[in-house]
């Protein structure tokens, strides 16, 4: 299999895409370039420090594992896969970063970047540029506060998946992972009832530990039961309540 490059776009300065983009308010980027100084997104600090709004072709590379990191990858509009291979073939899709999401904390601690990452549809993303901030010592315990909130949030966010794996049947998964995506989706500002997939079955297969005609028979069971509403990877969450309820057997 021919490996794929990894994508390095150019630094970009025209104005960040707005379809379907998360609002800086609503960015897990928000509280760091607050404390930084960054109110103004058009002055040069925010040039400086935020280095590249990229642009991201769908299927392409953003990450590649083993790398190390002095940025922090925000999410803007679009979503990624996170992906290992641990026996060096196989594809295991660790989990996936929707808009307003954080991508990198893992390297956080010096140590190289676990994962591969890669757009499942056209994207973009804000790069927060960790060398280059200079801040007074007040400033700082500000910023390192809320890198603490945004590992909390995260560890929080990872809570979720042990219970999601172990679910002992397949509408058990699939449910905590459409009511899953549904919060994150929320948390940032978008609808989370109804919302587009914007990864495929075989993507949600994989990630879920299920074959891809096991989750899309849950996905025509659901629909036909009035739990969801599905045309294609446009979702509505028809019936929370019941969803809810398929998802509790789990806990």
């Amino acid at each position: 299999m021919q490996t794929q490059p990894e994508h390095r776009p150019e630094k970009q300065t025209e104005t960040r895409l707005r379809e379907r983009a998360v609002e800086c308010c609503s960015c897990g980027l928000f509280g760091l370039c607050k404390v930084a100084g960054l109110d103004e997104p058009q002055s040069d600090t925010f040039d400086q420090i935020v280095s590249t709004r990229e642009e991201v072709p769908s299927g392409a590379r953003l990450l590649t594992p083993r790398r190390r990191l002095d940025t922090l990858i925000a999410v803007r509009s679009g979503a990624f896969k996170l992906s290992t291979r641990p026996d060096g073939t196989q594809e295991q899709i660790v989990g996936f970063a929707l808009p307003g999401e954080l991508i990198g904390l893992e390297a956080l601690s010096g140590s190289a970047y676990p994962f591969s990452v890669e757009a499942l549809e056209a994207s973009s993303v804000c790069r927060f540029n960790l060398t280059s901030m200079q801040l007074s010592q007040q400033h700082m315990a500000e910023f390192q506060q809320q890198l603490i909130l945004a590992l909390a949030r995260q560890a929080r966010a990872a809570q979720n998946i042990p219970m999601l794996l172990g679910a002992k049947n397949a509408e058990q998964r699939l449910a905590l992972f459409l009511l899953d995506i549904s919060s994150r989706l929320s948390e940032h500002g978008f609808p989370g009832q109804r919302f587009r997939l914007p990864m495929s079955r075989q993507s949600i297969a994989n990630y879920l530990g299920l074959a891809m005609e096991t989750v899309s028979r849950v996905f025509k069971r659901f629909h036909a039961r009035g739990i969801i509403d599905v045309r294609a990877r446009h979702i509505a969450l028809a019936d929370l309540e019941q969803l809810r309820t398929i998802a509790s057997t789990a806990m």
